[in-house]
C-alpha cells in the first residue's frame, strides 16, 4: 500500500514541487548555518579572552601562595624545626591572611609537627599528593583539593620542600580556603549572563559565579562532568553543552594552572538569545516557502485529476477484470488524449493474447495432470512445486505431503550417491539427464523408476525450474532379473550354473592373457553321491548340495567363481595364481587341500536323525595361462583330471598335466620325507673351510646335508626350496644354528682353534620369525660361546621386506657381538641401496661372478667393483666358489681377504677334515 501511494500521480506531483522548492530551502539552510556559526564564533572569541584573564588571576594567586610559603621557609623560627616556634610563626601569619585555612609543616616521614591551628593528636600527611610531590621536588607543588585534617574544611593545599643542601628537612604547606576561590571567580569580571565554575577532579562544584546557586558544594552528575572533561581535551578547549540550569551554553574548560588536573575552571557564555534571533528568521523563511509550494501543488492537483486520474481509475477497473479471467473486457469511454488512447489499444491487444495463451495452458495442464507417467516440477534447489496424480498414485504420498519437499524423500539409501552427483552435474550444465532410481514408497515398499529430468530456463537462459517425467519399471526389472536368474543360476544352490560358469571361464582366459598370470579351473565331484540319494532320499542329497555350496563360498574369495556344473559336480575358477608355473602349481595345490579339509568336515543336518555324515570328494584341476587352450579344451582337461582322481581311489586331487602331476607328487613326497628326517634327526652338518690371504684357516661355513639310504645325499637344491615353501626351514635352521654353536664351544675350548669362526646361513623366513633374536641369544648362552665367532650369512631376500625391522634385529645381535655377512652379493637388485644402512661385517662375492671373471669382462668388472666398494666402506670380502689357481691369484692380486671353494677345500664332516687344515689355523 505504501509503495502504491508513492507511485501515484498525486504523489509524484508533490515530489516535483518538492524538488523545485528544494534549492531555495537549501539556500535558507546554508544562510541560517552561516549566521549561527558567526554568532558562535564571536562567543568563542569572547570565551578565549575570559580564559586568558582567568589565567592571569590564577598567576597572581599562585604568587601570593609562593610568597607566604617563602616567608615561612626563611623564618628563623624554622631553623631548629622546633614545633612550638614553627607553630607560632604559622599562627601569626595565619591571623594576617584571610584567604588561608591553615599553615604548617611536616617532617620528611609525613608527621605533622607545626600548625597555625591547634594540633589534636598525631596527624600524618605522607599520603597526600602535595606532600609526595614536594618531597620529591625542589619547588612548590601543584595544589591538591582536599578536606583539611586539622581545620576540617575543604581547601586547596600546596606543599613546599625545606632542604639543607640535598637533604629534606621538612615540607611546608599552605591551605587556601574556598572563600579565596569565590573571590578568584568574582575577579574574572564576567559579562552579564556569563557564569564561571571551579570543578574538582571528582566533579564537585568548588565555587561558582554568580554566587548563591544550590550547585555549590554539590557533585555534578557523571554525564555532565564527562561532557566538561570532553571539552577540556578537545581542540581549542571550547564546546556547546547543557549548563547547570539546563540551558544550552558555550563553555570553555581548562585546568587551573596551579592545581594541575585537580581543579578545572569552567566559563560559560549564553547562546540562547543570539541564536534564538537567528532561528526565528530561519523559521519565517521556511514557512513562506512552504505556503508557496502548497498553493502550487493544489492548483496542479486539480488539473491532473480532471485530465488523468478519472481515466486511470476506469483503466484500472478494466485491467482488474482481465486479471480475474475476463479477457474480453474493453474500456467503455476511450480517452481523447492521443497518448492515453495508445495505451488503451495496447491493453485491448494484451487481452486478446492472454485469452489465447490461457487456452493453450489449459490444454497443457490437462495433458500433464492426466498423463499416465509421473511428472514433478521443482525449483532450482530441488524443492517440489508440482506433482501430478500419477506421481501421487505411484509414491503413495498426498500432494500436500510432497509440496516443498525434496524428491530424495523417496530415496532410503538404495540409489547410490554417484547417481545423484551425475544427475546434478548434468542438469546444472543445462543438459537432459536420463537414468534409474531405486526408491521407496510411503508404505515402505520399494520400486524402480526410469526418469528423464530436464532444466527449464527463462528468456535470459537462467535455470528457474526442473521438470522430471518418470516411469515405474519395477515389474520390467523384476522380470528381467527372474529371467537372468533362471538362465544363469542354479535354483537349488543359488550358484552360477554351467552357462554362467562358461562365461566366467571365458573372462578368466581373457584376463590371464592380459595379466600373464596363471589361473585354475577346478572340478569337484561328491564321491558316492548316488548312494546317499538312494539310502537317505533326495531331500538329504539336496541338503548336502546346499551345504557344499555354502562351504565352498566360505573357503574361497569373493572374486572367485563357484558354480554347479552338474548333478553332484561343482566347478571353481580361481585367477591370479602368479606368473610362474611352479608358484601357480603350489598355490593351486594349497587351495585344493583347503577345499578338501573344509568339505571333509562332518555334515550334521542331512536327515532327521541328526547323526553326522562323512563325505569324500574327488578333485580335478587344470592350470591355464593366456589363450593357449580354448574353453572346450579346458573343460575336457579338467574332466580328465577328475576322472583320474576317481580312478586312483577317489578322495584325492589330480592335475591334468602328467608333468605337473609328477612335480606335485614329488613335492608332496619331499615334504613328507623332510618332516620325517627332521623328526628322526638324520641331517648332518658339513663344514667348508675358509682361508685368509696367507693360507691360514680362519673358519668355515656350515652346510646342512641330508643322507638317505644307499649312501646317497639329497641335493640342497631339491630339499631347501621345499623347506622354504612349507615353513620347515625354520626348525631346520634352528637345528643348524644350535649345532654350529655346539661346535664353536668345542673349538673355543682348545687354544689352537679358539679363534675360528663359523658362518651359518639364515633364510628370510627364519630371520623374520618373532623369536629369532631370542633363539640366537639362547643358543649362544646355552653353549657358552664368544658371540664374535658366530657369523650369520643373510641373502638379499632377507632385506627386501621391512628394511627398518631388518636393521633393528641386526643391531640387537650386533650389540651382543654377533657378526653378519651378506651372501650372494651382486645377484640381486637392492643390495647397493641398502648396503650403507645394514650393520654388516663381510660381503661374500657370489660364485657365479668368481667362476666367469677371467673369461667375462662384465663379471670381472663386478668383482673389482665389489672389492673397491668394500674397501671404501671398511667391509671384509670373501670370495666363494674359488676352484682354480688362476682365480685365486686374480683375487689375491686385487685385495680379496678371504677365500672359499673346492680349490681350497670341499664341504666335509669335521671328522673327515684333513689334519693340515686345523694345523694351519690362524690362531696358532
Amino acid at each position: 500500500m505504501h509503495s502504491h501511494h508513492l507511485s501515484s500521480l498525486s504523489s509524484r506531483l508533490w515530489l516535483v514541487i518538492a524538488l523545485a522548492v528544494l534549492p531555495l530551502f537549501v539556500m535558507f539552510v546554508f544562510d541560517y548555518l552561516g549566521q549561527r556559526d558567526l554568532t558562535v564564533s564571536q562567543a568563542e572569541r569572547d570565551m578565549a579572552r575570559m580564559l586568558e584573564a582567568a589565567k592571569q588571576e590564577e598567576a597572581m594567586a599562585l604568587r601570593a601562595v609562593r610568597s607566604t610559603l617563602g616567608i615561612m621557609a626563611n623564618s628563623d623560627n624554622l631553623a631548629s624545626l622546633d614545633a612550638e616556634e614553627c607553630s607560632g610563626i604559622a599562627s601569626r601569619l595565619l591571623s594576617t591572611l584571610s584567604d588561608f585555612n591553615n599553615l604548617g609543616a611536616a617532617l620528611p616521614d609525613g608527621t605533622l609537627f607545626c600548625s597555625g591551628l591547634p594540633l589534636q593528636g598525631g596527624v600524618r600527611l605522607d599520603d597526600r599528593q602535595w606532600f609526595k610531590d614536594a618531597s620529591a621536588g625542589s619547588d612548590i607543588s601543584a595544589g591538591e583539593y582536599a578536606v583539611g585534617r586539622i581545620s576540617g574544611r575543604p581547601s586547596m593545599v600546596f606543599g613546599y620542600p625545606l632542604r639543607d643542601g640535598t637533604e629534606l628537612r621538612a615540607v611546608l604547606f599552605a591551605s587556601l580556603s574556598l572563600a579565596w576561590f569565590d573571590r578568584l571567580v568574582a575577579a574574572y569580571r564576567l559579562p552579564e549572563g556569563w557564569e564561571a565554575i571551579l570543578l574538582s577532579d571528582a566533579g564537585e562544584v568548588i565555587a561558582r559565579y554568580p554566587d548563591g546557586h544550590p550547585w555549590k558544594g554539590v557533585r555534578l552528575p557523571e554525564e555532565r562532568h564527562a561532557a566538561f572533561l570532553g571539552i577540556k581535551t578537545a581542540a581549542g578547549g571550547v564546546g556547546e553543552v547543557e549548563g547547570l540550569e539546563g540551558a544550552l551554553r558555550l563553555y570553555g574548560v581548562r585546568g587551573v594552572s596551579f592545581a594541575g588536573d585537580m581543579v578545572d575552571v569552567v566559563i560559560g557564555a549564553p547562546l540562547g538569545r543570539s541564536l534564538a534571533d537567528v532561528d526565528r528568521a530561519f523559521s519565517a523563511r521556511v514557512a513562506l516557502l512552504a505556503l508557496v509550494a502548497l498553493i502550487s501543488a493544489l492548483a496542479a492537483r486539480y488539473a491532473i485529476r480532471a485530465l488523468i486520474e478519472r481515466w486511470a481509475g476506469s483503466t484500472r477497473e478494466v485491467l482488474a477484470r482481465i486479471a480475474e479471467g475476463a479477457p474480453a473486457t474493453s474500456i467503455a469511454q476511450p480517452s481523447d488524449v492521443f497518448e492515453l488512447r495508445a495505451v488503451e489499444e495496447g491493453i485491448e491487444r494484451m487481452a486478446v493474447e492472454l485469452a489465447r495463451r490461457e487456452a493453450e495452458l489449459r490444454r497443457l495442464s490437462m495433458a500433464v495432470e492426466q498423463s499416465p507417467e509421473s511428472v514433478v516440477i521443482t525449483d532450482p534447489h530441488g524443492r517440489i512445486e508440482y506433482v501430478n496424480d500419477a506421481f501421487c498414485r505411484v509414491t503413495g504420498y498426498a500432494r500436500e505431503e510432497l509440496i516443498g519437499q525434496n524428491p530424495r524423500i523417496l530415496n532410503k539409501g538404495r540409489t547410490s550417491e554417484d547417481t545423484y552427483r551425475e544427475l546434478w552435474a548434468t542438469i546444472l550444465r543445462g543438459e537432459v539427464w536420463r537414468g534409474e532410481f531405486d526408491n521407496v514408497r510411503k508404505d515402505g515398499s520399494s520400486y524402480t523408476e526410469f526418469a528423464t529430468i530436464a532444466p527449464i530456463k527463462n528468456a535470459d537462459g537462467v535455470i528457474t525450474h526442473f521438470v522430471a517425467v518418470k516411469e515405474d519399471i519395477t515389474l520390467r526389472r523384476q522380470s528381467e532379473a527372474l529371467v537372468h536368474r533362471l538362465a544363469y543360476y542354479d535354483a537349488l544352490t543359488e550358484l552360477p550354473n554351467r552357462a554362467l560358469m562358461r562365461d566366467r571361464l571365458q573372462h578368466a582366459v581373457l584376463s590371464s592373457a592380459h595379466t600373464g598370470d596363471y589361473a585354475m579351473l577346478l572340478l569337484l565331484d561328491i564321491d558316492r553321491f548316488k548312494q546317499l540319494n538312494d539310502t537317505q532320499g533326495h531331500a538329504a542329497g539336496d541338503r548336502l548340495l546346499q551345504a557344499v555350496a555354502r562351504r565352498l563360498r566360505q573357503v574361497l574369495r569373493e572374486e572367485d567363481t563357484v558354480a554347479r556344473q552338474g548333478d553332484d559336480d561343482f566347478a571353481v575358477i580361481v585367477e591370479h595364481l602368479g606368473r610362474g608355473k611352479e608358484e601357480a602349481l603350489i598355490r593351486a595345490e594349497g587351495i585344493a587341500k583347503e577345499i578338501q579339509a573344509v568339505l571333509g568336515a562332518p555334515y550334521d543336518d542331512l536327515d532327521d536323525s541328526g547323526r553326522p555324515h562323512y563325505m569324500s570328494f574327488s578333485i580335478g584341476i587344470t592350470l591355464f595361462q593366456g589363450r593357449q587352450w580354448a574353453i572346450e579344451n579346458l573343460l575336457k582337461q579338467v574332466e580328465v583330471a577328475l576322472y583320474m582322481a576317481k580312478e586312483e581311489g577317489r578322495n584325492t586331487t589330480r592335475f591334468f598335466s602328467p608333468q605337473m602331476q609328477a612335480r606335485v607328487q614329488a613335492h608332496a613326497e619331499m615334504e613328507a620325507a623332510l618332516r620325517q628326517a627332521l623328526d628322526e634327526g638324520v641331517f648332518q652338518l658339513f663344514y667348508q673351510p675358509q682361508f685368509c690371504r696367507d693360507g691360514k684357516l680362519v673358519g668355515a661355513e656350515v652346510l646342512a646335508r641330508w643322507p638317505v639310504e644307499g649312501g646317497r645325499m639329497v641335493s640342497p637344491a631339491d630339499f631347501i626350496p621345499v623347506a622354504e615353501d612349507t615353513g620347515l626351514i625354520v626348525p631346520l635352521g634352528g637345528w643348524v644354528l644350535d649345532t654350529a654353536c655346539r661346535q664353536l664351544a668345542a673349538w673355543q675350548a682348545q687354544p689352537g682353534t679358539r679363534t675360528l669362526s663359523l658362518a651359518v646361513n639364515v633364510s628370510a623366513r627364519q630371520f623374520h620369525q618373532p623369536d629369532f633374536v631370542p633363539q640366537v641369544t639362547s643358543a649362544m648362552q646355552r653353549h657358552g660361546i664368544m658371540p664374535s665367532a658366530l657369523k650369520l650369512e643373510l641373502t638379499e631376500s632377507v632385506i627386501l621386506g621391512d628394511i627398518d625391522e631388518t636393521v633393528a634385529r641386526m643391531a640387537q645381535l650386533r650389540t651382543l657381538g654377533v657378526r653378519f655377512s651378506l651372501d650372494d652379493f651382486g645377484t640381486g637388485y637392492s643390495s647397493l641401496s641398502y648396503l650403507r644402512r645394514l650393520p654388516l661385517d663381510q660381503i661374500k662375492i657370489d660364485q657365479s661372478f668368481v667362476r666367469d671373471m677371467l673369461d667375462n669382462a662384465g663379471s670381472e668388472t663386478i668383482v673389482l667393483a665389489i672389492l673397491g666398494m668394500s674397501r671404501s666402506l671398511g667391509l671384509e670380502v670373501i670370495a666363494e666358489g674359488v676352484e682354480t689357481e688362476a682365480q685365486h691369484a686374480f683375487l689375491l692380486e686385487h685385495g680379496c681377504q678371504r677365500f672359499q671353494g673346492y680349490l681350497l677345500g670341499k664341504p666335509l664332516p669335521l671328522a673327515a677334515w684333513p689334519a693340515h687344515w686345523l694345523d694351519s689355523c690362524a690362531g696358532d
